[in-house]
């Protein structure tokens, strides 16, 4: 009985002098590292590749910015949460993550917003992005979406970015849209400028051939570019890309099309 009592006392003992040694060496480590200096910035653009937006050089000068410098700042004085919400509110950030280790690293992670359209506003050019997030265009870089021109009914002050606050509807029709486009590899190679006129019709300018698509209202696209692209495999291969001035995509089950030449019959609706 005594034995085992010694022996209970003994892993008791040793228990306690373990969870001491790990308390005192994590207050040790803590305070060693309360006076841990920033030795080096390490900044990776995670979608450089595709965007290229932001560049590590801006990064580098927004964190100068806000007082952090190599050697010199103590990585405790410096607010990981504060410092993301500044470079998330930069135009073409998404999202940031910042953190640090024991050796003095801070580390920078950035993803870039992608545009899916472009709107070119009395007060200046705006992306779109894939969450109906508007954001100025930047100097440093073009990305090469379908350009929404003519009578844009949004309300955007220059240097504005944010989600849309007035006609919601509109906008997340577009951003369907713009999707659509995006993800279809022949239609994301044609659409080159869209434009709407004082009705709010689209009229889409392709990159390819002399003709203009008479979209509508901004809605249905997967129906209107069924139709489409039923026009251009079987009709185009016959007809080529110049024969029609016009290419209605507005009624329903049928594509309307203009001829060039006048002095033929000028409209074929074509049965889809």
């Amino acid at each position: 009985m005594f034995r085992k009592i010694m022996i209970y006392t003994g892993y008791t003992l040793l228990f306690a002098s373990l969870a001491a040694y790990f308390v005192f060496s994590t207050m040790l480590e803590k305070s060693e590292s309360a006076k841990v200096k920033c030795k080096r910035i390490e900044i990776a653009v995670l979608d450089s590749a595709v965007n290229r937006f932001v560049s590590i050089e801006e990064i580098q000068g927004l964190i100068r910015e806000e007082g952090i410098t190599i050697n010199e700042s103590k990585l405790r004085h410096i607010n990981l949460h504060e410092l993301e919400n500044i470079l998330n509110n930069r135009t073409a950030i998404r999202r940031s993550i910042v953190n640090y280790n024991g050796q003095g690293v801070l580390h920078v992670k950035i993803e870039q917003r992608r545009p899916v359209l472009r709107f070119e506003t009395e007060n200046g050019g705006f992306y779109m992005d894939e969450t109906a997030y508007m954001f100025p265009l930047v100097k440093t870089f073009t990305s090469y979406v379908p350009v929404v021109t003519g009578f844009i009914p949004l309300t955007l002050v220059p240097g504005y970015r944010g989600r849309v606050k007035q006609n919601k509807e509109w906008a997340n029709e577009m951003l369907e849209l713009g999707l659509y486009i995006d993800k279809n590899e022949l239609l994301n190679a044609q659409v080159e400028q869209i434009y709407i006129d004082d009705k709010g019709d689209l009229h889409i300018i392709p990159r390819v051939g002399q003709h203009e698509i008479v979209y509508g209202k901004p809605d249905n696209p997967e129906a209107k570019f069924e139709k489409l692209m039923a026009f251009y495999n079987h009709v185009i291969p016959n007809a080529g890309w110049d024969k029609y001035k016009t290419i209605s995509l507005q009624y329903s089950n049928q594509i309307v099309c203009t001829k060039r030449d006048n002095k033929t019959k000028n409209n074929n609706n074509l049965n889809i």
